[in-house]
């Protein structure tokens, strides 16, 4: 008996031991609950409970015991406690393995509440924390109900899949030329509270837009696999509270990346079709749990689905201001648009650089060229208004916006604006000048911080692509990678257009009408890339990083849905329909409408005017018809004209013009 009683009670308190063991394993279950992330694109934290920082560092850090953690010391800690109410907050400088892997380092982390990694090199943090003890307090402390934080190469280490900078930055050019360059290095065996994100930080700061897209699609190659990517621009951050709810704050955006149809390559170049783009501003939102948006913040309502571009003519645009640069499209200039013996009129503000182009269009079997430079002084000159007149081709190349503007005003500068608007016409646009071809021309991009200030001016351009904006130079200089940035969703926005092109200077494009369908195809190393407004809500950046309302706020804009393509020879984009006979093509200053221009019988002309007054006059200024429109429009015969060019005025009730314009009669 006592033998059965010893055996049953040798097994008796294991049972209770197992039992005892799942209670108090349920018990700690009950007890435990995720804890929250503070995300920031990096920039420096400014003092002041209307900063861009205070708010959100306040949430994080409130009460509470605070751990800074990086691989040199700075004044975080200083901030938390006198800005943001931190009970008590910490320096930790840890730079290595043995250090991150002690015992004493995990004890301690886990007394505090809130751990923060600072900025620095996340590839020092991937190799000296990586399956370290430290790492399991970070963890603990997050089940335990704590908040974890990053900003700069801190936010970079905290997604699942993390950009680790082993062989060094790697730049958003390099990205987007070749997304398996060695400079992206990925990893997934970090942490895992972001399953299926990787994050970018510094984004419009540093124009990461292209190093996204490239990480993003270097994953996919390596593991077949689609994930989100979020870049955060420098001085803003999201706040991500227990139940998955993140909220921005700051001066720029959250950009999300939401991968469509499956990443291409071109050799090594880049190419995507539907890469959807969120661009949430301070008080917008993104559940992690659901994948819901909110739009508070994007309170303009921008609707652009019906707009199309319609031209019926060839245009060229590069990147570049380099003849280097520029030998492709002056290639297809030459030899994939009308015949090659075309003569070609080139309208330069810098003869002495256009020598080098003329002898290279002359090496690739062009016709004649005659040079201009385009300004006010040459508003009626009569060798200019045959030349106008008779081009076939007209290539642009340093001209200043201020020259072209004061140009466009004078006769022959009307004369101009029809001849490139007119069907079968094919100009070119090379780097800087490549801004004339949009509708709207970014201004004084070129300055350093312009963006950042609210300096650059959005002017009307030609509008050969009338409901779109270009961007040459992307990438020229660090100094303005946010300008460029910036500039092009922020023109779309203020001007309501529905396209963005960004060009490189290893890029150029060229839009013609392809069986009745308007068609962007990109050429070069480097893919092209257009942007296209897919929603209806956008809005602009409006807090400063100190809070001031006297100061501008960033030129930064915000959208629902954007499309982001990155397009060549081997997937042409589509824009529309063309409008032939010259119907449709619009005024670049105003909004009227001329068509079919040039004509052999009649011309009709439209406006936003209920009625106006309106002249046709010879080009020496004597007026041969004249009439009173009671409406929008007005259509008159031309039959009785010779061949040659006149000026069509038109002018308020009060007397004021509000238009003119040039037209040919053939």
């Amino acid at each position: 008996m006592s033998n059965d009683m010893a055996y049953h009670g040798k097994h008796r308190f294991p049972c209770f031991f197992y039992i005892l063991l799942l209670i108090c394993l349920s018990i700690g279950n009950l007890n435990a609950q995720p804890g929250r992330i503070l995300l920031v694109g990096g920039g420096a934290e400014k003092n002041g409970q209307q900063s861009w920082s205070t708010p959100a560092y306040t949430w994080a850090g409130e009460n509470r015991r605070i751990a800074v953690i990086g691989t040199s010391s700075g004044s975080l800690a200083n901030y938390f406690l006198t800005q943001c109410g931190a009970s008590i907050a910490r320096e930790f400088v840890i730079t290595s393995r043995d250090s991150a892997n002690s015992q004493a380092t995990y004890d301690t982390l886990v007394s505090y509440d809130v751990i923060f990694f600072r900025g620095g090199d996340q590839y020092n943090y991937y190799r000296y924390y990586k399956d370290t003890k430290m790492l399991e307090a970070v963890i603990q402390v997050y089940n335990n109900g704590g908040t974890i934080c990053g900003t700069s190469a801190g936010m970079h280490i905290l997604s699942q899949v993390i950009f680790t900078a082993k062989n060094g930055s790697a730049y958003p050019d390099e990205c987007i030329e070749n997304p398996g360059n060695p400079y992206v290095t990925l990893a997934d065996d970090f942490l895992q509270f972001f399953p299926g994100f990787l994050f970018d930080t510094h984004f419009a700061e540093r124009g990461r837009f292209g190093r996204l897209t490239g990480f993003l699609a270097n994953y996919f190659f390596g593991k077949g696999l689609k994930i989100t990517g979020i870049g955060m621009d420098d001085m803003t951050c999201m706040t991500i509270d227990e139940t998955g709810l993140g909220t921005v704050y700051g001066t720029g955006c959250a950009n999300f990346y939401l991968p469509g149809t499956d990443f291409k390559q071109n050799g090594t170049k880049l190419l995507t079709d539907s890469l959807k783009v969120v661009q949430l501003l301070h008080g917008c939102t993104y559940h992690f749990s659901t994948g819901e948006f909110g739009f508070t913040s994007l309170d303009q309502t921008i609707i652009t689905g019906e707009m199309q571009e319609t031209g019926n003519y060839t245009m060229f645009a590069s990147g570049s201001d380099l003849l280097s640069d520029n030998t492709g499209m002056l290639a297809g200039l030459v030899q994939r648009a009308g015949k090659p013996s075309d003569p070609i009129l080139l309208l330069s503000g810098d003869p002495e650089i256009t020598a080098g182009f003329r002898q290279k269009l002359l090496e690739l079997g062009s016709g004649p060229t005659e040079m201009f430079t385009p300004g006010a002084d040459l508003g009626t000159d009569t060798s200019l208004r045959r030349a106008i007149t008779e081009a076939v081709k007209i290539l642009f190349l340093r001209n200043s916006l201020q020259d072209i503007a004061a140009f466009l005003e004078t006769p022959n500068g009307a004369l101009l604006n029809s001849r490139l608007h007119s069907d079968g016409m094919i100009s070119a646009f090379a780097g800087d000048n490549a801004r004339f071809a949009g509708k709207t021309v970014v201004d004084n991009y070129l300055t350093e911080y312009a963006s950042w200030y609210g300096e650059m001016d959005f002017l009307p351009g030609l509008s050969l692509l009338r409901h779109t904006v270009i961007m040459p130079n992307t990438y020229l200089t660090s100094d303005i990678y946010e300008n460029t940035v910036t500039a092009v969703p922020y023109a779309m926005l203020k001007d309501t257009l529905r396209y963005g092109i960004w060009l490189t200077d290893h890029s150029y494009l060229k839009y013609a009408p392809v069986e009745g369908i308007a068609v962007l195809t990109g050429y070069g190393t480097a893919p092209v890339m257009v942007v296209a407004n897919s929603g209806i809500k956008g809005g602009f950046s409006s807090h400063t990083s100190t809070g001031s309302t006297s100061v501008d706020p960033r030129m930064v804009a915000g959208f629902e849905n954007l499309t982001l393509t990155l397009t060549d020879e081997t997937n042409p984009y589509r824009m529309g329909r063309v409008a032939p006979s010259g119907e449709d093509a619009p005024d670049i200053l105003s909004g009227w409408l001329v068509y079919p221009n040039p004509s052999t019988e009649r011309i009709t002309v439209s406006g936003p005017l209920s009625s106006f007054r309106w002249e046709i006059t010879g080009m020496e200024g004597r007026v041969l018809m004249q009439g009173m429109s009671p409406w929008q429009k007005a259509t008159f015969s031309i039959t009785d004209f010779s061949p040659s060019c006149y000026i069509l005025k038109v002018f308020r009730e009060t007397g004021e013009a509000v238009y003119h314009t040039v037209v040919i009669r053939n």
